[in-house]
C-alpha cells in the first residue's frame, strides 16, 4: 500500500509540472517576433518591388474599394501589384496620349505610374492616391516615395527575383465606344457614362475601337458580345455576333482623336431594358497570339463598366 501511494504521488508531481511548463509564457516571445519582423522591414530596399510594395502599395494603395483585387492594378499582393503594372496597357491616358504602359521599364518618363503619382493627367481623374488610410505617412513621405519608385523604374523595374522583364505579345485594348440611333447618341456624366438612348429610339447601333500591337481590329476573331444588367454578372450568359465592318466608322476615340471603329451591332435596347434601367455590355475578341480577351474584364475600373453601357430616358 505505501508502494502504491509513492507511485501515485510521484505521478502527480510530474503531471503538476508538465502542466506548469505548458502554462509557462515568455513575455518576452511576442515581442522578438515583432522586434524579427521590423529589421525584417527595414532591410527591404525601398527601391525595389517588394520595398515599394511595403511602404506604399500595399499599405497606401491597397484601400477598400481602391487597388484592392476591385480593379487594376492589383496592388494586394507583391505579385499582383508586379503583374498588373509592368508592361500593362494603360485604361486611361492624358491627353496627348503620351502613355501606352502603367510601367515601361528603364523609363520613367514614359511610364504612366509616375504621372498618376504627380499630376491629373485628364483634369479629371485626380492624383492617385484618392483615400489614403489615416496612419498613412504617405503625406509626409511622398516625394521620398515617388523618388523610389522612380529609381526602381529606372532600374529596369525587377522583379523580387531580381530578374529584369520582357514584353509579350499585348492583348486587345478598347479604344472607343459609340451609338447611333437616327443620330450619335450622347452620354451620362460628361460624356463618360452611359449612353442616353431616348425612349422613342427602337433601333440602337453600337460600334467598337479597338488597337493590338501586333493584329490590326479587323482581323480579330472571335468577335462576340454580351449583355447584361448586372454591372459584374456575364458568366452564363449568351454570346451575340459583333458584324466586322469593310469599310469602319471614322469616329473621336474614348482617349481623343479620330479612330477606325470596326465592330457593330444592331439591336432594339428595348429588348435589355425599360425606362430608367441601364444595360451592360462586354466584348470578346481574339488577337493572332492571346486567349479570348474580355473587355471590360470583372478587374477593370467601375467607370470603364459604365462606359461600357446603355440606359433609356425620356
Amino acid at each position: 500500500m505505501m508502494i502504491l501511494k509513492k507511485i501515485f504521488h510521484s505521478i502527480f508531481v510530474v503531471l503538476v509540472l508538465i502542466s506548469c511548463k505548458k502554462e509557462h509564457v515568455n513575455p518576452y516571445e511576442n515581442q522578438n517576433l515583432l522586434e524579427e519582423n521590423t529589421i525584417q522591414q527595414e532591410a527591404l530596399d525601398p527601391s525595389s518591388i517588394e520595398g515599394l510594395h511595403a511602404n506604399i502599395f500595399g499599405k497606401t494603395c491597397a484601400n477598400s474599394g481602391c487597388h484592392d483585387g476591385n480593379f487594376e492594378p492589383d496592388f494586394r499582393t507583391i505579385e499582383s501589384t508586379y503583374n498588373t503594372l509592368v508592361f500593362q496597357p494603360i485604361i486611361k491616358n492624358d491627353l496627348q496620349g503620351t502613355y501606352e504602359f502603367r510601367v515601361l521599364p528603364g523609363n520613367v518618363d514614359q511610364s504612366q505610374l509616375i504621372a498618376r503619382l504627380t499630376y491629373d493627367i485628364d483634369d479629371n481623374s485626380g492624383v492617385m492616391p484618392l483615400v489614403i488610410e489615416p496612419d498613412s505617412d504617405w503625406p509626409e513621405k511622398s516625394e521620398e516615395y515617388i523618388q523610389n519608385v522612380k529609381v526602381w523604374i529606372a532600374n529596369g523595374a525587377k522583379d523580387v527575383l531580381g530578374n529584369s522583364p520582357t514584353i509579350a505579345n499585348g492583348l486587345p485594348q478598347m479604344q472607343g465606344v459609340i451609338g447611333k440611333g437616327t443620330t450619335w447618341n450622347d452620354r451620362e456624366d460628361g460624356g463618360q457614362g452611359a449612353l442616353r438612348i431616348p425612349l422613342s429610339q427602337n433601333s440602337l447601333e453600337l460600334y467598337f475601337a479597338f488597337s493590338d500591337d501586333e493584329t490590326t481590329a479587323n482581323n480579330f476573331s472571335n468577335n462576340k458580345i454580351r449583355f447584361s444588367m448586372d454591372r459584374d454578372g456575364f458568366e452564363g450568359i449568351a454570346e451575340q455576333n459583333l458584324e466586322i465592318l469593310t469599310t469602319p466608322v471614322q469616329h473621336e476615340s474614348y482617349y481623343g482623336g479620330q479612330i477606325n471603329y470596326y465592330h457593330k451591332i444592331t439591336i432594339n435596347p428595348h429588348n435589355y431594358a425599360s425606362l430608367g434601367e441601364k444595360v451592360f455590355f462586354r466584348v470578346y475578341v481574339k488577337d493572332a497570339d492571346n486567349p479570348v480577351t474580355e473587355i471590360p474584364s470583372d478587374g477593370g475600373a467601375y467607370y470603364i463598366k459604365d462606359y461600357f453601357s446603355f440606359t433609356i430616358i425620356e
